[in-house]
């Protein structure tokens, strides 16, 4: 099976990217091996299934195994939980990134891909799975979205943050920045050498931020924005945090918001923002992208 749509593609059933056959004998342990290109840090793939003992449509989330950089390609596998037996299970397997998304759900009127589990007494007659017919469609209710791109923005830290130490919350570090720059068809603006991050890096390894700093625009216009968000550094995070061991780039998800009162930029304030990027490590340069929702 392969799907694409507005840029996407995802495949599975494939050599490299396993799926149940039509017949399945195993109640539990049962996983699909999903493929998705181009690779992007915002990718999310997502299984709708539903069986013939229980006609609710339930969702479960892939989990990313491996990134082929070369080929700009990434895998995820999902994992469905202990089934009853004998039932029939259809299944529908989506991909979304930064509003995009493959299938288009909201065309989607039935369950592409099945399987059956049965006992080993019934695999000596089997029959072949079918598609779903016209009655069987898939209501997935979503409130629509659009994301709209408004620039990317890149922030070089100081070299030496304030680091308050390991605290009841967790390990609290200071961030300063040392410049920064947005940079787009909607917002272009630099930051102001005064902005700072509190993060708070939990024990599980993910950094919890809480930036305030202030934009100046070539007008001259001042816009505060403060924001929060997650960056990742891994299960072992906390303690390679200690010992100045991190990933190269980990991945980085905030949520901005803005406010400002010059008149050419008010319609910043009605905004929820977006950014989805990563932080260079190696040289503490943080670079997103801003959308708006």
């Amino acid at each position: 099976m392969e799907v694409s749509h507005d840029g996407l593609k995802l495949w599975y059933g494939t050599e490299d990217a396993p799926a149940p056959e039509s017949f399945v004998a195993a109640r539990q342990d049962i996983s699909i091996t999903i493929g998705v290109y181009p690779l992007h840090p915002a990718n999310k793939v997502t299984v709708y299934y539903r069986s013939d003992k229980n006609r609710l449509v339930q969702s479960i989330s892939g989990v990313l195994q491996h990134s082929d950089y070369a080929a700009s390609t990434q895998y995820f596998s999902v994992h469905f939980p202990p089934l009853l037996e004998p039932q029939k299970v259809k299944y529908l397997v989506t991909l979304s990134c930064a509003g995009r998304q493959v299938p288009n759900v909201l065309s989607t009127q039935k369950f592409p891909s099945s399987f059956t589990i049965n006992d080993s007494s019934s695999l000596s007659s089997p029959q072949l799975a079918s598609t779903s017919p016209a009655d069987e469609s898939i209501l997935l209710h979503r409130f629509p979205f659009q994301l709209n791109y408004l620039a990317t923005v890149q922030v070089q830290l100081l070299k030496t943050p304030e680091i308050i130490g390991q605290t009841p919350e967790g390990l609290k570090i200071n961030w300063f920045v040392k410049i920064g720059q947005v940079s787009g068809p909607k917002l272009n603006a630099i930051f102001s050498p005064y902005g700072s991050d509190h993060m708070t890096i939990r024990p599980d390894g993910i950094g919890i931020l809480d930036a305030d700093v202030t934009l100046t625009t070539a007008e001259g216009a001042l816009i505060q924005t403060r924001y929060s968000g997650v960056f990742e550094l891994g299960q072992q995070g906390y303690q390679n945090f200690l010992r100045r061991q991190w990933p190269n780039a980990p991945p980085l998800r905030i949520a901005p918001r803005f406010l400002t009162e010059h008149p050419k930029y008010q319609w910043l304030n009605r905004l929820q923002c977006i950014g989805i990027g990563e932080v260079q490590m190696s040289n503490l340069l943080v670079i997103y992208d801003l959308y708006a929702l």
